[in-house]
This record gives C-alpha cells, sequence and structure tokens, in this order.
C-alpha cells in the first residue's frame, strides 16, 4: 500500500459535520468489506495453541469413559453375577429375579449396541442387583431344603412334610426340657 493511503486510513476524517476516528475495531478492512454487519466480519476459526492441547487429552478422556465402565459393570461384574446365580440353580429356586436378571443383561448389551453408554450400565446394574438376590434367595431355600432333609422321622409312617416345628426343638422336648424362644 503507499504510504499516503496508510496515512489517509489512520487520519480523522469528517462525515455529515462530525469528526469520526477509524479504530480497528470498528471497521476492519483488511478482512473483507466495512459495509457487513460486524457478526459477517468476525473471523471463525478453532481454537488452535496451548489451549488445545491441554484440553485435547480432557476431551478425549471423557468421551472414552462410557466404553470404560461398560466393559466394567457389564462385561465383568453383571456377567459373572448372573453366571453364579446360574450355578447356584437360580432358575429353578427364584426364577423370576434370575430370569429378569438374564434380560436385563440382554438388554444392557443390545444398549451398548446401539452406542447409548449410560443406558447400558444401568441396565447392568440392575442385572447385577437381580442375579446377586436371585442367588441369595437359592443359598437360602437350599439351606431349608437340606434342614428339611436332615429331619429323621420317629416313626415310619411320619412323613417330613407335615413337621411344622424344628428337628432341635422336637429333640429338646423329647428329653423334657423347655425349648428355647
Amino acid at each position: 500500500m503507499p504510504a499516503s493511503l496508510i496515512s489517509r486510513m489512520n487520519s480523522p476524517r469528517k462525515t455529515c459535520g462530525q469528526l469520526w476516528v477509524q479504530t480497528a475495531h470498528a471497521i476492519d478492512r483488511a478482512r473483507g468489506c466495512c459495509y457487513r454487519r460486524a457478526e459477517l466480519r468476525r473471523v471463525r476459526t478453532l481454537p488452535s495453541g496451548r489451549l488445545v492441547l491441554l484440553l485435547a487429552p480432557l476431551l478425549v478422556s471423557l468421551w472414552a469413559c462410557g466404553p470404560v465402565e461398560y466393559i466394567n459393570q457389564v462385561g465383568n461384574k453383571a456377567a459373572s453375577a448372573v453366571s453364579a446365580a446360574k450355578l447356584a440353580s437360580a432358575e429353578r429356586y427364584a426364577p423370576y429375579e434370575y430370569t429378569a436378571a438374564e434380560e436385563y443383561l440382554h438388554k444392557a448389551r443390545e444398549e451398548a449396541g446401539h452406542a447409548e453408554y449410560q443406558d447400558a450400565i444401568e441396565y447392568g446394574r440392575k442385572a447385577e442387583d437381580l442375579a446377586n438376590r436371585a442367588r441369595a434367595i437359592t443359598v437360602d431355600r437350599m439351606a431349608k431344603e437340606s434342614a428339611a432333609a436332615t429331619y429323621v422321622p420317629k416313626t415310619q409312617n411320619e412323613e417330613p412334610s407335615t413337621v411344622t416345628e424344628d428337628p432341635a426343638a422336637a429333640k429338646q422336648r423329647e428329653r423334657g426340657q423347655k425349648a428355647p424362644e
């Protein structure tokens, strides 16, 4: 640019009887026409430099949290809880809880297939909770069955299913002792 033009750009000029000083903020001639609106004159670029270098690992780590937590919750915890319930015969002793746990596990895997990791994690937690509950119910019912199976009837005609009291209390009663309450 010629020097005379530069000196005119920086000098005040008269417009409609007023003195108007041209500043870099008011009109940016280097980027285009001065008659456009200010929003259109703004330069739109992606951030660069140190800010990007500092924030990039944070953004990548936040973006990757869903799949990592999904693998931990659904792949490890929920799946092992459902398989432990199956090994404990939960489908026989706690069919509702076991079936619900299997279905929640299936739904969690389906949601992860659609990249809905937060939903998949919630379904995985429900599956784990129900599988643990099914296993606890199974262990409790099996313990009751084994306690009933160890009862020895007094006579040949007595059946174990008709007895409603505790076998230990019955033995104490036979000895003449008072049963603890």
